[in-house]
């Protein structure tokens, strides 16, 4: 089988984020992994392991400074890495990012594609399923169980009432739940062998696609409001209080 992960660098989640002229500023920020793509790598590297045969690609859109976290990926066990950047992809939104991902993995011939549920800075988990849609493929999210081989799937997906299992042929996309599994930290021996392991450097001209227009522009950011001081309810008995309270919510916070 051929695997294919789809990881993406996004802000550390402890970092403090930065505004310039209005929009996040991340040059000094460090930039790690997607949380959730750590799950997604882990599940790639099980499947090979249970497959004799099975090679494991991972997928980045970033920047040059992006190979490090990409040798992190191939130190945990992952074949081979491609990493596309093009400084048109600056400001690429989330369909943008899916068809450059379609037009890089098309040529893998892949029967499986994982990636995490969504990313931790926008928020959207939007382009694994837009992905899915571009590539014709079957797509099962916020998967927390997978089976995969012999040209078919078995998954397990929480939801409110219970477990969704679903089944289907590959090739399919999936995306990553943190109960999925957990992630292994990589051994001094991956570290060594990640430095000698393919990868790969593509712009889009090298794909044969240009960047296109984004549909959806940050515009804007600001920071939330500071935290209000908290205020103390005056009154000499618990109904005065409770009076007092009942008319600051209705007339000053207008909640009520």
């Amino acid at each position: 089988m051929k695997v294919v992960v789809i990881v993406k660098e996004v802000p550390d989640t402890e970092a403090r984020i930065l505004l310039k002229d209005g929009l996040p500023d991340l040059s000094g920020t460090k930039m790690v992994i997607n949380p959730y793509d750590e799950y997604a790598v882990e599940e790639a590297i099980r499947i090979a392991e249970a497959h004799e045969g099975t090679t494991v690609t991972a997928l980045m859109v970033g920047s040059e400074s992006s190979k490090k976290n990409l040798v992190n990926v191939l130190a945990l066990g992952v074949n081979d890495a491609l990493l596309i950047v093009d400084d048109a992809l600056d400001s690429a939104d989330g369909l943008q990012i899916a068809r450059v991902l379609k037009s890089a993995i098309e040529p893998l011939g892949a029967d499986v594609i994982l990636a995490g549920k969504q990313g931790v800075d926008h928020d959207w988990g939007l382009v694994p399923i837009a992905l899915a849609e571009m590539l014709g493929l079957p797509h099962v999210g916020i998967v927390t169980k997978l089976e995969a081989g012999e040209g078919s799937f078995k998954t397990h997906s929480d939801c409110d009432d219970g477990v969704y299992i679903t089944e289907g042929s590959l090739p399919a996309v999936f995306t990553a739940e943190k109960a999925l599994n957990e992630p292994r930290y990589a051994s001094l021996k991956g570290i060594m062998a990640a430095k000698k392991k393919p990868l790969e450097v593509k712009s889009l001209a090298d794909l044969g696609i240009e960047a296109g227009t984004p549909g959806v522009r940050v515009s804007a950011c600001e920071y939330p409001p500071k935290k209000q001081p908290g205020r103390m309810i005056e009154g000499e008995t618990v109904p005065e209080k409770v009076a007092a309270l009942i008319d600051a919510l209705q007339n000053e916070a207008k909640v009520i």
